[in-house]
């Protein structure tokens, strides 16, 4: 699948992917991942076609009655949800686009399906889309377009769906060439349903490979099975015990006389699997696993990890067939970390192109950075956004920061980027311990990362991993000190972010963190760390220098940590100036926010100062 276009499905206006190779799709809740996967579902998969449609799958127009300013009566505001919100007011009735549209475009066709598609084939350009015979080049290869409609129509209020060839169909004038259903089956494009594996049912995956192997043998095992059952059932019918009991029932109140004028015999009654066909038997049929010690149990009491593991592994083995598809939604939901990149690479690995949902970094770690396509929803809009491959030394440097920082948070609106490990340690420790006073970043949608791990960190790497995070859809905001930045880099932070929250000047995240204390306390938590140096860093210091030797030792030993923890049990209260901070991101990372720019934190009197504010 070259390229992927959608108008009007669900909560996509508009939207146009193309790409030779994989895709994984992940980003911030209702931004269309699951959507995306659907709307290939319904060009590809036949069986797609069997699924309740739904009002909302059409993309839905927010009609508003304006008093004054913006709209005027009666027009329109677009917005982009994908389902009417419940509770509208009258004044802003939702209303559905007339129908919808996903087009797909399918290269690198083998001799087969070339034969299938003839008279409807057309030539490609370099990135696999389609283009009229005078612009191709010579030799050009060929591809065909699918597409799939979805109507409404108002007057006998119903739904319908095609799928069709858009080269011959002239959709203005209601005129569809249909794509037949045995086409779209010929296709190598595999499922990947987060329902139970090991199926028999028809159209399952396990049952497509039985009948790939060998047909004949499929069918006749299915018949032993079919005979035998029955066979079973109408022993089971005559067994005395249970004849006998059918016979009491139907002697009860004269009921067997008052069906029929005949006298009912026990022997008139039988047996059967639902509707008597084989498939019906199938259906019922659930797999047993026999794992460790425990026997033969149904695959459900072996837990969803289980389960979800061996549904993989359908895939993996429907995607041997040369250039197989695999569509996937929400994948590695089930799974544990470990399983869930592993299973992930092997599916890449072994298929010819996978299109998959995610919501777990893991996943997203099995493929290259710019097979990624991160959603976001902005104001009721979406936007996808892609990485590009480095082409120089800066972009290889910034891709560095890409797998460790912003990975893990994929699905989150914001970051908040701090200065280094230290600064996250300091904000992270703080950030955990605000319930139940206030809520954490995590419910203003801020993941916290740091501006490299180590030697690679510092406030002038800030930029470096913000312009990676504003490529991928971030909000970005920006924790810095103030202790002895350049206003070069200042400036450079301020033009990569959507908001920079500073500390006061000449403060470091160490002067931060001792702020709105007393000597006593900070006295009584450095003396915690004697479980982790061989002494403690107040130790005969006298008060005016207690404060440079205990910020010294964190810094060097990197003890923020436990001396921060220590240091609120003497408190009893979280450190002021951190939670200014933190409240200040918080503010910032609501998509209302009007603030300013730069967020200054105001100072506050540092131990020892008798409330002096220049510290």
């Amino acid at each position: 699948m070259s390229k992927l276009v959608i108008e009007s499905f669900r909560g996509f206006r508009s939207l146009e992917l193309r790409s030779p190779g994989h895709i994984v799709l992940s980003g911030v809740p209702r931004a269309g991942r699951s959507d995306v996967i659907a709307a290939l579902a319904r060009v590809l998969l036949p069986e797609s076609s069997r699924t309740g449609l739904a009002m909302s799958d059409l993309w839905q127009t927010t009609v508003a009655v304006v008093a004054s300013g913006g709209a005027g009566p009666g027009e329109r505001e677009e917005g982009g949800d994908s389902r009417p919100l419940t509770g509208t007011p009258p004044s802003s009735p939702v209303e559905s686009r007339p129908f919808a549209d996903v087009e797909v475009t399918l290269t690198d066709l083998d001799s087969e399906l070339e034969q299938l598609f003839e008279g409807v084939l057309e030539r490609c350009d370099l990135d696999g889309c389609a283009v009229t015979e005078d612009q191709a080049l010579p030799a050009a290869a060929w591809c065909v377009r699918l597409a799939y409609r979805l109507m409404y129509d108002d007057e006998a209020d119903v739904l319908e769906h095609l799928v069709y060839y858009p080269l011959v169909s002239n959709p203005a004038a209601g005129k569809y060439t249909r794509v037949p259903a045995s086409i779209r089956r010929a296709l190598p494009v595999v499922m990947l349903n987060a329902g139970r594996p090991l199926q028999l049912r028809a159209g399952s995956p396990l049952r497509r490979v039985i009948d790939e192997l060998d047909p004949a043998a499929a069918a006749g095992a299915f018949d032993v099975l079919r005979a035998r059952v029955t066979a079973a059932a109408e022993e089971l019918a005559g067994h005395e015990a249970v004849a006998q009991a059918v016979g009491v029932a139907l002697a009860s109140g004269g009921v067997g006389a008052s069906l029929s004028e005949a006298t009912i015999l026990t022997g008139q009654v039988g047996f059967r699997a639902d509707d008597g066909s084989a498939e019906a038997l199938l259906r019922s049929l659930q797999p047993t696993v026999n794992l460790d010690t425990a026997g033969p149990l149904a695959l459900t009491s072996h837990g969803s990890t289980v389960t979800s593991m061996l549904g993989v592994a359908e895939a993996i083995m429907l995607a041997t067939v040369p250039g197989a598809v695999i569509l996937a939604d929400d994948f590695g939901d089930q799974l544990d970390t470990a399983n869930a990149e592993h299973l992930a690479a092997r599916l890449r690995a072994g298929a010819g192109q996978v299109w998959l949902s995610t919501r777990r970094p893991e996943v997203a770690r099995a493929f290259e950075p710019e097979e990624l396509v991160r959603l976001t929803r902005h104001g009721g809009v979406r936007a996808w956004h892609r990485l590009k491959r480095p082409a120089d030394r800066a972009g290889i440097r910034a891709m560095r920061q890409f797998h460790t920082q912003l990975l893990p948070a994929l699905t989150s609106p914001t970051v908040a980027i701090t200065e280094g490990p230290h600064d996250l340690v300091v904000y992270g420790t703080v950030d955990r311990q605000r319930l139940p006073a206030a809520a954490p970043l995590s419910a203003a949608g801020v993941r916290l990362v740091a501006a490299g791990t180590g030697q690679d960190g510092g406030i002038g790497e800030i930029p470096v991993v913000a312009d990676l995070a504003r490529s991928l859809g971030f909000r970005v905001i920006a924790l810095i000190d103030r202790d002895k930045a350049e206003e070069q880099t200042i400036k450079q932070i301020e033009a990569s972010c959507d908001v920079v929250v500073r500390l006061p000047p000449r403060t470091a995240i160490d002067g931060a963190l001792l702020a709105g204390t007393n000597l006593a306390q900070v006295r009584a938590a450095s003396a915690t760390l004697t479980t982790f140096l061989s002494k403690d860093p107040a130790d005969g210091v006298p008060d005016d220098r207690l404060v440079g030797a205990v910020t010294r030792s964190l810094h060097k030993k990197s003890l923020h940590g436990p001396f921060l923890e220590a240091l609120i049990d003497e408190t009893k209260t979280p450190p002021p100036m951190i939670v200014d901070v933190l409240n200040h991101v918080a503010a910032a990372a609501s998509p209302s926010y009007s603030g300013p720019v730069v967020i200054d934190v105001p100072a506050m009197p540092q131990p020892g100062t008798a409330g002096r504010r220049d510290v």
